[in-house]
């Protein structure tokens, strides 16, 4: 494994980084240091933090403070302190030494850690960063809550209520919210009955608990999101004033078919063609495909209009036909188009091996997703596809995906074709994916 292909598995989070040799893990190094230092999450919410996966890589040399004292001064500087991000990233890295080794100077770090973002978030005025403080706080909160006792657990409620108090004008349902994770986590590892008693008496004695108390028992105002179905006739307003949201194409799949119809001969009949790509744009979400003959968004695709050729190409992205699927070899035998892409791969027949495998051995996958990699993969891997692509698309994906979930997808393809070798499950024992670290 030359020092290229060693950075881009581990930037995918994948199990072939472990099965490289003692010499080569001595050139890997520095990378590891980068990896160790840096989050090189694909979509942390998703798929959280890769500091375990980080962690046991640095485990792979002798000497781990090789890794965990870097990442410990980057982790006390100023500059994790609004970084939601990077604090997830190098807060978990850390504290596995913690947990794992009992090291010193790690649990000091995320105790300190947590001191200066606390004292931080105390000092600041409400703003923009404000906000983000408080996001990278409640993640400390939360570490520091996990691997401790009670004792610790209610000083953070003290602290959390003395930020409540400073906030006095802020609605309690608004501070619940900003804390919510941390709170949900907590009554997962105490019950809530529990700390409703501990609260409670504490209390009695305790002004910081006692209005933490009164801001998480506060009850919950009810939904206030319309379940209302968008009708036609709306949509159309909408559209006749050039203010169509993704919220109001999302509502609009709730609609029945007769609506969705109205929408679409609206669309055909409409001659201002702004007027007529706003329309479209109805059918630009998978659960609203566009109901009429795909011919029509054929030619609406070769229009001079940017804004309507745009979204036609973007609505047939969502439709299986044999029109379209000639329409999309046309398109990429002129040159790449993530559309057109997408609407092959929609449409996949057995002869367009050679075009798709071309696509994939080009494509740049970088985590910035500028080539549109990752838009390719969530179509390889959709149920209504993955089963008819070829093997090596699949394995496109496992191999290459720096998005763990969609990896995942690919995992489940290859043991369900019984393609799954040893090789490949022992690769994925380490992978950054715990779901498919569990299920292997």
């Amino acid at each position: 494994m030359n020092k290229k292909d060693f950075r881009q598995y581990m930037l995918c989070g994948h199990g072939r980084c472990f099965s490289a040799t003692d010499d080569e893990l001595k050139q890997f190094k520095d990378i590891v240091l980068y990896g160790c230092l840096n989050d090189i999450s694909f979509d942390l919410q998703c798929e959280g933090s890769r500091g375990l996966f980080m962690y046991n890589l640095a485990l792979q040399y002798e000497d781990y403070n090789y890794f965990l004292q870097p990442a410990i001064e980057k982790f006390l500087s100023a500059e994790v302190c609004d970084d939601w991000h990077l604090i997830n990233h190098l807060c978990d890295f850390i504290e596995l030494f913690a947990d794992d080794y009992g090291d010193v100077s790690a649990k000091n770090a995320v105790e300190t850690k947590y001191s200066q973002i606390y004292e931080l978030l105390m000092s600041l005025r409400w703003s923009v960063r404000t906000n983000e403080v408080s996001q990278c706080y409640e993640y400390m909160a939360i570490v520091v809550m996990e691997n401790s006792n009670i004792e610790r657990a209610v000083k953070i409620f003290e602290d959390m209520g003395k930020f409540f108090i400073r906030r006095r004008r802020a609605d309690d349902d608004d501070l619940k919210w900003r804390f919510a994770w941390f709170w949900n986590c907590t009554c997962e590892k105490y019950g809530e009955k529990y700390l409703a008693e501990r609260l409670d008496i504490l209390s009695k004695d305790n002004a910081g608990i006692r209005r933490f108390r009164r801001v998480m028992f506060c009850k919950d105002e009810e939904e206030t999101v319309n379940r209302k179905k968008l009708s036609a006739d709306e949509f159309i307003e909408l559209a006749e004033n050039n203010s169509v949201k993704r919220k109001d194409i999302i509502a609009l799949r709730r609609a029945e078919r007769s609506e969705k119809m109205k929408i679409a001969q609206a669309v055909i009949s409409e001659k201002d063609l702004n007027k007529k790509a706003e329309l479209l744009k109805a059918f630009t979400i998978s659960l609203s495909p566009f109901p009429l003959e795909p011919e029509i968004l054929t030619d609406y695709a070769v229009s001079e209009k940017k804004n309507l050729r745009e979204t036609a190409l973007n609505a047939l992205t969502y439709i299986k036909a044999d029109c379209v699927h000639d329409f999309a070899v046309r398109l990429l035998e002129k040159g790449f188009s993530l559309e057109a892409v997408l609407m092959l791969i929609n449409n996949y027949r057995d002869s367009d091996k050679k075009i798709l495998f071309d696509i994939l051995d080009n494509i740049k996958v970088g985590r910035d997703n500028k080539s549109g990699w990752h838009n390719i993969i969530l179509s390889i891997t959709d149920k209504k596809n993955i089963e008819e692509m070829p093997k090596e698309a699949v394995m496109f994906v496992y191999e290459r995906s720096m998005c763990s979930c969609c990896r995942e997808s690919a995992v489940d393809e290859l043991i369900r074709r019984n393609l799954f070798t040893e090789e490949i499950r022992s690769e994925c024992m380490w992978d950054c994916n715990s779901d498919i670290r569990k299920n292997v």
